[in-house]
């Protein structure tokens, strides 16, 4: 039978195949009227639907007439007769275009989170499809419409939407010389343990190539593996594996078989249609249309059994078929006429089979099946992208702020912000699948496994769900009140058997009500006659108001219960729980599918992408604004920025990254414009950490060409060099760097986004500097008080030691929050380890500038390193610590000696020149520094060293303001500042003030004004203290800038933890100081310890700051008693280790217990006496004959 189309119909059937739309008319059903309904409204409405979609294509939502379940064949008969009225209706393409019919199926009951809505609407975050969630229609209809591309017109397509079909963008089947009386089915290869469970086509021959039409031999519905091995065709390897041919669900009826199903609409079938059935009921008055179709038609059963295969049709008669086709069981409850009806208009039809050798499919049958499909699709970062022609992101349209992600779950289409919740951050566990959730303040914990779907509003309690838990929320019809929504709480095991009495929350029934005390009639009404999963009333119904206030009471005895068993039940607030939960309404799973408002629920999910997450976006980005201009000490998460990166396949930034981007951009010239470098400073960390943040999650990395502008460095000198034009800087850095960002996220370039979190930071820095110093001094020297030629003026000081509060000193956290260190002024070996020497000589020229480690026994060389200035160009390093004399270049340019080098400076300016300038007469100036400490000691160091080398340096030239050891402790912190390490004050104030301080700053004072408060300690305190206070090298020297940077970089984000740890550390400092005037050294050694704890939290994981051998040797000494407590001096790393003794105890004790540890090596252990030094930094001249004495490190009053 051949079609006699008209040139004009058969011309626009031609073009849209050409677009690649084979489909005329798409037919979704859905399992009842009301879902039907729902899905017209959201994922089928024209808007919606994805670009792949051809919009001149008729859509039609459906579902069986009249709410009749009609099964898959009578479905197939309605949608049929629909699309064809549609299309008449359009005058369109009625009894011509080709038609797909879509079967959602039942009610999805195996996997209740899908069965409001169909598994057709299965949410799936396609990794490909970054505008909108995908599902298995939208995957089939695109699938279906590649390979259908040559489909001829006038045929029907059926398929089910409870498969993945995945043809991995195979070729499009060529239907040449293929007759238009013929049914295909649809294979893919599966291993024989799975196809045991499907239909398995026989076919004689196996192509190795992509796609073949076979003629069929038999077709077996659920063989054996002894059967299939049996039949020769039936059994198959591919990749090394025996597979078998196995129906994915997909029929296609060619045009003469179209015809063929259209006839049977016009015989004794007619009622499986709605106009039909319609009839009858005219008809027949009184009738129900469940009295009508009383009995399901079925597609394979009723239908594809009466189409004849190549092999029946030579074994057998027509006459035989018919007979085994009239005993089949499957047709028992058809009468003889109908099913000879169906066979005389279907038997003249063949059933082919096209076979897909690479294609797979995908039964999302449970939700076991669902869970595990979803996760093992999902790209994450650690993992190779999965087999097959797509992917799926593990985020989709997910804002999560405050929430700990575990890198196998799945987030989509949902809100969880626990950034203001004081329950803490929220977690997701492994293998867990968060879908549809728009939770605020709320802290929720989900094990591993998990689906939870449509939770809404807040919690003033932590929403623990335990593993393997389908917790799903969803709205109610019967809204009573317009300030009220009714919704249900579905709460199911992922093993639970929905049509069995078998398993609740996966306990046994019987254990469950034996263990809880529940009565059979609290879960069924003597209406049950099977007590059933299905129909057991568990879920609670709950009313939320307007608020979003979720009461979790109900939902705690079940928790507890999973997780702690029958003992659990004695508890008084599960037992609370327990009477709350039988106190509510609820409903079974058979009632949810009744009253559950699939339309409203379809809105709600689609508000969350169109509606919610952008205003959530914009008001976090404003949130942030506020915070950072009001100075607030609040918590900046930017998770939710990080995380909507993440979710995009070719990770070209949103337009929300460019609006963060732009308000961080606005915030920091707007501060620095104003004068609030502060306020910048923190901008600029903050943009540097999303930089930093961003660079570690980017998948694949990559090193694609990705341009970066160097000039960014002459701008960055220049701000570093506290020019006079920061606005200028601030918006040439900002120019460089931003538009590289997007260039490096769009090509995964992890090295220069990097290079410019980098470049950001140490911006951040440079603002930073402004306000703790505004300009260096030019140089003013009183030439009465130049220290005459060949004069060594030296500053010698003791090392400090910390006892707490640490970090609190450095800027920006000092002036920010403010600060408070209690530390100590020690000799080591009883000496002041650390000195300065500085002299006018007409002996040399230029500037000579010397750095040397000597032995503190004896005073002999151990490095030294030299540096000869001649021009300004030669301190153009001074910035860099690693360079060399570094620290003692910078005290050049403090002092206004040099003047500071910036892009309009002259850099051929000799040192002879500015000397003579200096002293009106050629000389030269040498310039030396001392220190009998190992390097990276973490006692002040290098901070009380650039104290004695500008007191030095100072008195030596005559600058009188390092004659005032408070201006000095400033000059020090400025000297930091442009040396680029950033530290603060707590290490000069140590040294160059003697004995115990308390030393402050207030907050908010910019610049930095620093408080010393020094206490005297009595005499016979002061004795003990010195017989219990330790001090031991590690053998492990450390840097501090890296864990400065680190600190910085945390504070800037203002997490809870960091700031409440500020505030202990400042809170500890003068709990120290009490402790020592109450002579109470077992508290000042649990301070010292907490002290150390407090650091470490500060640095945060990962960062080196607590090696394996000291933690094992303060766990030792702690465990043995000889020790009451310790810590690491300075940021911790190494260094030395500083320790109360118990009483009683001494060094000897200590190593004895660790010459007895056999698995520690002690040999890299070195010990110091140790004694507080009431002399701070002290000056004092010597001949310049001498080069140098071990005298010069004595303390000159004793302390006794």
């Amino acid at each position: 039978m051949t079609k006699d189309y008209s040139s004009e119909k058969r011309r626009r059937i031609e073009d849209q195949n050409k677009k690649g739309a084979p489909f005329h008319t798409i037919v979704v059903t859905s399992p009842d009227a009301t879902a039907a309904e729902a899905a017209r409204l959201a994922p089928l409405k024209r808007e919606n639907l994805p670009a792949f979609i051809d919009r001149n294509t008729n859509l039609i939502s459906s579902s069986d007439p009249l709410d009749t379940r009609m099964g898959s064949g009578g479905g197939t008969l309605a949608a049929i007769q629909e699309a064809d009225n549609v299309a008449k209706i359009r005058e369109d393409y009625g009894g011509i275009g080709s038609i797909l019919i879509i079967h959602a199926g039942g009610q999805s009951s195996r996997c209740p989170t899908q069965m409001t809505l169909g598994k057709a609407w299965t949410d799936l975050p396609l990794a490909e499809q970054t505008t909108q969630l995908s599902n298995p229609t939208y995957i089939l209809i695109e699938s279906l419409s590649m390979l259908l591309q040559n489909l001829p017109c006038g045929s029907i397509v059926v398929a089910a939407s409870d498969v993945i079909l995945d043809l991995k963008n195979g070729t499009p089947i060529s239907f040449q010389n293929i007759s238009g009386d013929i049914v295909l089915g649809l294979a893919v290869p599966a291993p024989l343990a799975t196809a045991k469970n499907h239909g398995v086509f026989q076919v004689n021959l196996i192509h190795n190539r992509g796609e073949h039409i076979s003629d069929v031999e038999s077709f077996f519905q659920k063989p054996s593996i002894h059967l299939m091995n049996s039949h020769q065709g039936c059994v198959f390897t591919h990749n090394g594996q025996q597979m078998a041919w196995i129906d994915t669900g997909v029929v296609i009826f060619l045009p003469v078989a179209a015809d063929a199903l259209r006839n049977l609409i016009s015989h004794e079938l007619s009622h499986y249609t709605r106009s039909g059935l319609e009839s009858r009921l005219a008809q027949e008055k009184g009738a129900t249309p469940g009295a009508i179709i009383n009995l399901k038609l079925e597609l394979y059963s009723h239908l594809l059994l009466a189409i004849p295969t190549k092999g029946s049709k030579e074994r057998e008669c027509k006459d035989t078929r018919l007979k085994k086709y009239l005993s089949n069981e499957s047709n028992a409850d058809f009468c003889s006429k109908t099913l000879e009806m169906i066979f005389d208009n279907l038997s003249g039809l063949e059933l082919k089979v096209c076979t897909i050798l690479d294609g797979s499919f995908t039964h999302l049958g449970t939700t076991k099946e669902l869970i595990d499909f979803l996760i093992s699709r999902a790209k994450t970062q650690n993992r190779e992208e999965s087999k097959g022609a797509f992917s799926l992101s593990c985020r989709r349209f997910a804002f999560l702020n405050g929430v700990q992600v575990d890198d196998r779950s799945i987030i989509m289409n949902s809100i969880i912000d626990s950034s203001s919740s004081s329950k803490g951050p929220s977690f997701i566990g492994s293998g867990s699948v968060v879908e549809h959730c728009n939770l605020e303040n709320t802290t929720i914990r989900i094990g591993s496994s998990c689906i939870v779907s449509g939770l809404r509003g807040y919690s003033v309690d932590v929403i623990e769900i335990p593993s393997y838990i389908v917790f799903q929320v969803l709205p109610l019809s019967s809204n009573e009140c317009e300030h009220t929504t009714q919704y249900v709480c579905m709460y199911l095991h992922v093993t639970d058997h929905i049509k069995k009495h078998s398993l609740c929350f996966g306990v046994p029934f019987e254990i469950l009500l034996d263990e809880t005390g529940l009565a059979y009639d609290e879960l069924w009404s003597n209406e049950d006659s099977h007590k059933l999963l299905w129909n057991a009333r568990i879920h609670p119904v709950i009313l939320v108001q307007n608020q979003g206030l979720i009461d979790w009471t109900p939902f705690i005895w079940i928790n507890r219960y999973l997780q702690e068993g029958k003992e659990s039940l004695e508890d008084s607030s599960v037992q609370a729980s327990l009477l709350a939960w039988r106190q509510l309404k609820r409903l079974s799973l058979s009632e949810i599918q009744d009253i559950a408002d699939a339309s409203y629920e379809f809105q709600y999910r689609s508000m969350i992408r169109s509606k919610y997450i952008p205003d959530k976006v914009l008001c976090s980005i404003s949130s942030i604004r506020e915070v950072l201009f009001h100075r607030d000490h609040a918590e900046v998460k930017l998770d939710f920025l990080i995380d909507l990166l993440s979710d995009m396949q070719s990770q070209v930034p949103s337009e929300y990254f460019r609006d963060t981007i732009k308000m961080f951009q606005e915030v920091i010239l707007f501060s620095v414009k104003n004068g609030a470098y502060d306020i910048g400073s923190r901008a600029l960390m903050l943009l540097g950490a999303v930089c930093n943040d961003i660079s570690k999650t980017l998948r694949p990395p990559c090193s694609a060409e990705v341009a970066f502008n160097e000039e960014i460095f002459s701008y960055l000198d220049s701000l570093k060099s506290l020019s006079d034009s920061p606005l200028e800087d601030c918006n040439l850095i900002l120019k460089c760097t931003l538009d590289t960002i997007e260039s490096a996220i769009s090509l995964s370039n992890t090295a220069i986004l990097s290079k410019c979190s980098s470049c950001l930071e140490e911006a951040a820095f440079s603002l930073t500097a402004r306000c703790v110093v505004t300009s260096c001094p030019q140089a003013q020297y009183d030439q009465r008080k130049f220290i005459p030629l060949g004069t060594w003026v030296i500053s010698s000081a003791p090392a400090r030691v910390d006892l707490s509060g640490g970090w609190s000193d450095t800027p920006p956290i000092s002036y920010e929050f403010g600060g408070a260190v209690a530390c100590l002024a020690v000799t080591l070996c009883d000496r002041k380890p650390l000195s300065a020497r500085c002299r006018l000589t007409s002996d040399i020229t230029g500037i000579k500038l010397t750095v040397e480690n000597r032995d503190i026994e004896n005073g002999e060389i151990r490095e030294s390193d030299s540096v000869h200035i001649k021009t300004a160009e030669d301190l153009s390093d001074f910035r860099d610590p690693l360079a060399k004399c570094a620290l003692l270049k910078c005290a050049l340019v403090v002092l206004g000696i040099i003047p500071m080098p910036s892009r309009k400076s002259n850099t051929n300016e000799t040192a002879d020149g500015i000397l003579c300038t200096l002293r009106n007469l050629k000389v030269g100036l040498e310039l030396v520094s001392t220190s009998l400490l190992p390097h990276g000691s973490g006692l002040g160091t290098s901070s009380i060293l650039a104290g004695c080398v500008l007191s030095s340096l100072g008195r030596c030239v005559g600058t009188e303001s390092v004659l005032d050891k408070h201006e000095l402790v400033g000059k020090v912190l400025n000297l930091e500042q442009l040396l680029s390490t950033g530290g603060g004050w707590q290490d000069q104030v140590g040294g160059i003030f003697g004995g115990l301080k308390l030393c402050t700053a207030d907050s908010n004072i910019i610049p930095v004004r620093v408080h010393v408060e020094q206490y005297e300690i009595p005499h016979e305190t002061l004795a003990e203290f010195n017989e219990r206070l330790v001090l031991a090298y590690s053998g492990q020297p450390r840097l501090a800038k890296n864990i400065l940077q680190n600190v910085v970089r945390r504070w800037a984000k203002r997490t809870p933890e960091i700031v409440k740890n500020v505030n202990d550390l400042v809170n500890g400092a003068r709990l120290c100081i009490t402790s020592i005037q109450r002579n109470n050294f077992e508290d000042l050694g649990s301070l010292l310890t907490a002290y150390w704890a407090q650091k470490k939290i500060m640095a945060g994981e990962d960062s080196g700051v607590d090696p394996i051998t000291v933690k094992r040797i303060f766990d030792l000494l702690s465990l043995e008693g000889v020790a009451v407590g310790s810590t690491l001096t300075g940021a911790g790393g190494g260094g030395f280790m500083t320790m109360i003794l118990r009483e009683g105890m001494t060094v000897q004790h200590a190593n004895r217990v660790l010459e007895n540890c056999e698995d520690f090596d002690h040999k890299s252990l070195k010990w110091y006496t140790c004694k507080i030094c009431n002399e701070g930094l002290e000056s004092f001249m010597a001949h310049d004959s001498i080069t140098f004495n071990i005298d010069w490190h004595d303390v000159k009053v004793t302390d006794t």
